[in-house]
């Protein structure tokens, strides 16, 4: 029994120790990659980790790391874009859509809302399915909440937690599910405490603008304000305190 063990453990101990190699590799080659194309991670701002200071072993999303190394399916892409929170995300939608890709990915999961969350036809069995198998894929909010708390987050992560955070948010006023929509409302207000005023400017023109503030345009004129995606840090703390107020009053 105890040989057993023994072997079980070095077992583990060899693929943590693979796991170690390809991410190595992985991190020399990004840093490469980047210096060519002088490309600096942004490091003024202390809320946030650079890539460098992530433990892998402690991030809670299942990530893919042999698939990020050999680029399968563009995740190597995705990783550099939106880091460890993002490249999870696509792992766990891609087998659903499998044209997703870096420059659409925000907008698919965008789309969702409009298309199911706020549709007329959201209550049919078949509807409700489909919003139940994309939740299945979401990242639980619980663990992302608790990577915000705990600032384990980068700042290239931001678009991608921030757009998941308004489904949830979304998601919750319509099941009028308070308790978990004053969670949201928190951890939302918490983030954006973390950015100044021009970073969530930056953030919300090189991802937001276009197809994506289009999409929300058309959900407030059909829905009303409460379902907007604000464009500066004032108006979103403004939004995060109304919505919550609303709530308090229920």
């Amino acid at each position: 029994m105890l040989f057993v063990n023994e072997l079980n453990l070095r077992g583990n101990r060899l693929a943590l120790e693979e796991l170690q190699y390809h991410l190595n590799r992985l991190i020399l080659r990004h840093i490469e990659e980047s210096e060519d194309d002088h490309i600096k991670e942004d490091d003024s701002n202390p809320n946030f980790m650079l890539e460098k200071d992530m433990n892998f072993r402690l991030y809670p999303f299942y990530i893919n790391w042999k698939k990020i190394e050999e680029n399968e399916s563009g995740y190597y892409q995705i990783f550099v874009h939106f880091g460890y929170f993002g490249v999870s995300v696509y792992s766990s939608f891609k087998e659903k859509y499998p044209s997703l890709k870096v420059n659409n990915i925000l907008f698919v999961l965008a789309s969702f809302i409009d298309e199911y969350l706020l549709s007329k036809d959201n209550k049919s069995e078949a509807s409700q399915k489909l919003i139940e198998e994309f939740f299945e894929k979401m990242p639980k909010l619980e663990k992302l909440c608790n990577l915000i708390q705990k600032k384990i987050i980068m700042k290239k992560e931001i678009p991608m937690i921030l757009l998941v955070l308004k489904i949830y948010e979304i998601n919750y006023m319509l099941q009028k599910n308070n308790e978990e929509l004053e969670k949201v409302l928190k951890n939302e207000y918490l983030l954006v405490t973390y950015l100044n005023e021009n970073e969530y400017k930056d953030i919300y023109h090189s991802h937001y603008k276009g197809k994506i503030s289009q999409s929300f345009k058309k959900i407030v004129e059909k829905n009303g304000k409460e379902y907007e995606l604000p464009k500066t840090k004032t108006k979103l703390i403004n939004h995060i305190k109304l919505i919550y107020k609303n709530i308090k009053k229920d």
